[in-house]
């Protein structure tokens, strides 16, 4: 979908009689800097239009049965007018047609920019609602051509989810959320998904009316129907969060099983999970009973309370934490103010990959990289280089970044060379995938059989059911580069991945003097 563009004719919402009032115009008069966004060209003062694309030549795309070289291939990727136009993948006329236009904001008044809020956000529910449609239509026609392979029998869901994430950059997860929902909305849902297309539902109340209503076992048709109408006449009006509480005091009155029943089922899903933030963070969620979620977080917060007092300058909140750290870390209390007793970093071992300045081991400001998370600070670096058991070796050009050392000569791949990709690659390198490359296999790119080789330049780290389908040949991967992976979607479409850098050292910025 292209982006909105700026355009000097007003189109879409157009001002009231009086917009440009003295009234109103004090008020744009009281933001006349660049930075305020009504400046000449700014954002606040132009009008918006969005246009559906227009048919065209589609641009030549490599097709996985290719046969002209791997730098020829990779060429594609380099060539073009516009880096960011996107490639269409049919010469057939766009199904989106139409146009969306936008008054510059700086002309309306509060009613006016309050309607045309709630007008966007129609709009935006209208289009949720076209996208379920699509995203069925894709599980239908990957349905339909895997329907005779015994081989991915029960796998076109996941095939789906593979090929719209990839297309609209989404992890495959998330993408398969996408395809749950979409499917559930437009062949069981239809009344949801009526309400989401005339704007009285946002996608996330569409979804999370979805989520209640299939939670409900389907005994009887009428009270199904009932169960929804209510659902949907409850959360268009409030919001999500409140709108589930309402649901679930809705829902024991409807629900047949006993909520002993049910417990004893969802107990079985119960879960940990760890997810990458910035700054060297991570947020870590737990999917408990709720008597022991409860238990957890009392004793948690009993114990960060006892140590609050005149001299402790951490927040209850930054108390809490920390006593989480040390009770799963370390058996000491939490000590130190100001922060996390490092003896917290004593359950954490690392295996240190040296692919930075060593000079960083020994007090450079160079910053580290903790496999699947990012950048962390070089003094957090140290400190858990300082409790790794051993240290693996990749020596690299000193230049380019590029591994040295021989390729192997067998099909099983050498430790050193497991983690010399795995510490490139750091993820499944299929795209969107972002399962930790540790838990990963490594695949030869070009087959083993075919003469492809156990080399840093022909593997790649590919989680199991990625791996599986590039072996039932849904997926096609090339490697022109080392670490360089384009992927071929059964539907033909082509995507470029490449390795993250290696952490650099920061800038030199010259004295001001």
């Amino acid at each position: 979908m292209k982006s909105s563009k700026a355009s000097s004719t007003g189109t879409g919402i157009s001002p009231a009689p009086g917009a440009n009032s003295a009234s109103n115009s004090g008020s744009a008069d009281t933001f006349t800097g660049t930075s305020s966004g009504y400046g000449p060209g700014g954002p606040l003062g132009v009008d918006a239009v969005w246009a559906a694309p227009v048919i065209a030549p589609p641009k030549p795309r490599p097709k996985r049965d290719l046969t002209s070289s791997e730098t020829d291939f990779l060429d594609f990727f380099r060539v073009g007018s516009d880096p960011d136009e996107r490639v269409r993948s049919s010469d057939e006329p766009p199904a989106l047609t139409g146009q969306l236009g936008l008054a510059a904001p700086v002309a309306l008044d509060s009613s006016q920019a309050l309607d045309a809020l709630k007008d966007i956000d129609e709009a935006r529910s209208w289009l949720d609602a076209q996208e379920a449609k699509m995203v069925t239509r894709l599980l239908d026609l990957q349905t339909e051509r895997t329907y005779a392979d015994p081989r991915v029998m029960g796998f076109e869901k996941t095939l789906a989810a593979s090929e719209i994430g990839a297309a609209l950059r989404l992890p495959e997860r998330t993408a398969g959320f996408l395809v749950d929902h979409s499917t559930l909305l437009t062949r069981h849902y239809p009344s949801t998904l009526k309400a989401l297309e005339d704007g009285s539902l946002t996608r996330r109340h569409a979804w999370a009316v979805v989520e209640e209503a299939t939670d409900m076992p389907d005994t009887d048709p009428t009270v199904t129907v009932a169960y929804e109408t209510r659902l949907i006449a409850m959360a268009g009006q409030t919001t999500v969060a409140k709108f589930c509480q309402q649901a679930h005091r809705l829902r024991e009155k409807f629900h047949p099983e006993s909520i002993t029943i049910r417990h004893q089922k969802a107990v079985k899903e119960r879960e940990v999970l760890l997810s990458p933030a910035h700054d060297g963070m991570a947020w870590l969620e737990a999917y408990l009973p709720v008597a022991h979620a409860a238990g957890i977080f009392h004793r948690v917060d009993t114990a960060a309370r006892h140590l609050q007092g005149p001299d402790e300058p951490r927040t209850l909140t930054q108390l809490r934490a920390d006593v989480l750290i040390d009770v799963l870390t370390s058996s000491g209390p939490a000590e130190g103010a100001g922060g996390a007793s490092h003896q917290g970093v004593q359950g954490v071992q690392a295996k240190v990959f040296v692919t930075v300045p060593v000079m960083t081991l020994l007090g450079g400001d160079v910053p580290g990289e903790l496999e699947g998370y990012g950048p962390i600070g070089p003094d957090l670096a140290r400190e858990l280089a300082g409790h790794a058991p051993s240290f693996t070796r990749i020596l690299t050009h000193p230049f380019t970044g590029a591994r040295l050392g021989a390729d192997a000569t067998t099909y099983r791949v050498p430790q050193d060379l497991q983690d010399a990709i795995r510490a490139r690659d750091r993820t499944c390198r299929h795209p969107g995938c972002n399962r930790l490359a540790v838990f990963c296999e490594l695949d030869h790119t070009k087959p083993w059989a075919n003469g492809g080789k156990t080399s840093y330049g022909n593997l790649a780290a590919l989680c199991k059911r990625h791996h599986r389908l590039k072996s039932e040949g849904y997926w096609h991967y090339r490697q022109p580069e080392p670490g360089t992976i384009i992927a071929i979607s059964p539907a033909g479409e082509t995507y470029i991945t490449r390795p993250d850098l290696p952490p650099a050292p920061p800038p030199e910025i010259p004295p001001p003097f």
